[in-house]
């Protein structure tokens, strides 16, 4: 190659390089401090109530790329730097071909998956009209809106049915409230902790709001992430907002490590690890210190527990100031990065078994794409290939799956139109996902509880749980002292009985596959309960699940020959003797 050549392929290569540095950046980070005296209070919900209403977010699309046709190796074949170079590249080019900005890429779930999975955003350009523009762009798979989940806390429920007591165990926990933990002995715990009560080296993520990460329940339970993310023990997924007028506009996404002690008066936000109280009650289900004369036990008395919270922070558009939080609802891309984490943290040696679920939307499918091509589908099936079971709660809309109902249908929310929607990830079919419904201490279906034989796998106990709670929430515009423990409801509750219940396998049989945990699970339900019209298995029996795990008992071989019991094989052992005897014989 000539110097000509060479000057010429060297101002292509950076050029290329420049190309991806304009494009291929993510949007700034945000550092911000919670400063109280300027956060409004009394009447400061409007903008939570403009969050809460909404399906997504205005001007933020999540898209799926192919890789070049000439690509011949996967992007799991690639070195990583290869790997993340195609990836950049291949985003760079899509937000181009969309003239907006690439506001993330996900390069776990990517690599993965094999397909190129990004955030792009635009502030001139509404979601619709960016998506119009991106399906010119021939290695474009799909992109769709950048959807809001809820989490699935019910209302209150008859107090008749929320009631209960634990049955006595070989293996008591000495924690004081464990006699109101009546979803313990519903789904046969105490005879499962005969076999184990959990161990250290299995890790659990909760994917919710966060974990009070200075509980005296948790902190004893509490796991710490790998490489960019060690020393804690809990993340926060913050989706920033800004004010104009009456809406809002997402202006980046930023991931804090969890890693102060928190000081009520002096609030930073990489010190709060659950702004709204719902992660931290999932997580006390799943895994609160067992027979340490405090609180509640968990499913688990010793288990791994890693918190990754979403948490929504609007600013002021004039001071940056922060003006609102809101913890009810997550984004799509919140939800992707958080699985994105997860897989990189897999990959990077912590033997995480159970992603915790606890929050859904209804999702209006796009039907102009394969399911296996939808962003969202993508990032999940990533994980469960991964060989991590996903536990995701069914919801509490009061709906059939197969067959939504219209406005009237839900109590909650009449004016809700749930017909030509689907409940995600609820509704989704993978290897390693298990839906869960909700029971009463009666094993009777709570009401508020969505069902399907078809989609909802197996029911657990989801009313009146008593879990952990964190010392301090954001609620109502303040800082407030909260109960250390408490009773919600929801198929939120009985989903991390589930989880649980595969961390307890997990300890268990720790060589078995995700695939065999969750036949464990299911095989073993009670089928008298929750099963017809309202699940695929029934209601799950921890106990029953643990003991069919364990390996059949070696049978004593039985000796050959003869019908007499042992003495029948003696007369074959004396006939070879003999014919030994007469070999050794000849050949001296």
């Amino acid at each position: 190659m000539n110097k000509q050549m060479k000057r010429l392929a060297l101002s292509l290569f950076l050029l290329v390089i420049l190309c991806v540095s304009a494009f291929g950046q993510e949007q700034p980070k945000y550092d911000f401090k919670l400063n109280l005296d300027k956060v409004s209070s009394g009447d400061n919900t409007t903008v939570n109530q403009t969050f809460s209403k909404r399906e997504y977010i205005e001007g933020s699309v999540l898209v799926v790329a192919k890789k070049p046709q000439q690509d011949r190796l996967t992007l799991s074949a690639m070195s990583h730097t290869q790997a993340l170079d195609k990836i950049n590249t291949v985003s760079a080019g899509v937000a181009r071909s969309a003239n907006a900005v690439l506001a993330a890429t996900y390069d776990a779930v990517s690599i993965n998956s094999d397909k190129v999975v990004m955030m792009i955003s635009s502030k001139e350009k509404t979601t619709e009209e960016l998506i119009k523009e991106l399906k010119k762009d021939s290695n474009v798979l799909s992109a769709v809106p950048n959807y809001i989940h809820y989490i699935s806390t019910a209302k209150n429920v008859e107090n008749g049915k929320a009631s209960g007591q634990n049955i006595p165990a070989a293996a008591s926990p000495n924690d004081p409230k464990y006699n109101e933990l009546w979803g313990l002995s519903a789904i046969n715990a105490p005879s499962a902790w005969d076999k184990t009560t959990g161990k250290e080296d299995v890790y659990v993520v909760v994917l919710d709001t966060g974990i009070d990460h200075e509980h005296e329940d948790l902190a004893g339970n509490l796991g710490t992430f790998n490489g960019n993310y060690a020393g804690c023990g809990v993340l926060q997924i913050y989706d920033i907002y800004k004010t104009s007028g009456d809406t809002e506009e997402l202006i980046g996404t930023n991931t804090k490590k969890i890693s102060r002690q928190f000081d009520p008066d002096d609030v930073r936000l990489d010190s709060w690890g659950d702004l709204g109280s719902h992660g931290t009650h999932v997580a006390g289900t799943i895994g609160a210190v067992g027979n340490n004369s405090l609180g509640v036990t968990g499913v688990n008395w010793k288990v791994r527990l890693l918190g990754i919270g979403m948490t929504n922070v609007t600013l002021d558009n004039n001071n940056n100031e922060v003006q609102c939080i809101d913890t009810d609802g997550f984004s799509t891309g919140q939800i992707i990065e958080g699985l994105n984490i997860i897989l990189q943290q897999k990959k990077a040696g912590l033997n995480i078994r159970a992603v915790n679920m606890s929050w859904g939307g209804w999702i209006t499918p796009q039907y102009q794409y394969e399911l296996e091509n939808d962003p969202y589908y993508v990032a999940f099936k990533a994980v469960s290939d991964a060989g991590v079971i996903l536990v995701a709660a069914a919801g509490n809309e009061f709906q059939n799956f197969d067959a939504p109902g219209g406005p009237g249908s839900d109590p909650y929310n009449p004016k809700e139109d749930y017909r030509w929607k689907i409940c995600e990830p609820a509704c989704f079919k993978l290897a390693n996902l298990i839906t869960v419904g909700a029971v009463s201490a009666d094993k009777s279906w709570c009401d508020f509880s969505n069902y399907s034989p078809n989609y909802v796998d197996i029911a657990a106990p989801g009313a009146a749980i008593m879990s952990t709670l964190p010392r301090y929430v954001w609620l109502n515009g303040k800082v407030t002292s909260e109960d250390l423990y408490g009773k919600y409801n929801g198929t939120s509750m009985a989903a991390p009985h589930v989880t649980g219940a595969v961390a307890l396998l997990c300890a268990a049989y720790p060589d078995k596959t995700a695939g065999e945990i969750k036949e464990l699970l299911l095989n073993n339900a009670d089928k008298n309960f929750a099963k017809e019209g309202k699940s695929a298995y029934g209601m799950l029996d921890l106990g029953a699940a643990m003991k069919a795990g364990a390996p059949a008992p070696t049978p004593t071989p039985k000796p050959s020959g003869g019908s007499s019991g042992c003495n029948g094989g003696i007369p074959f052992v004396a006939l070879l003797s003999v014919m030994a005897v007469t070999f050794f014989k000849k050949k001296i």
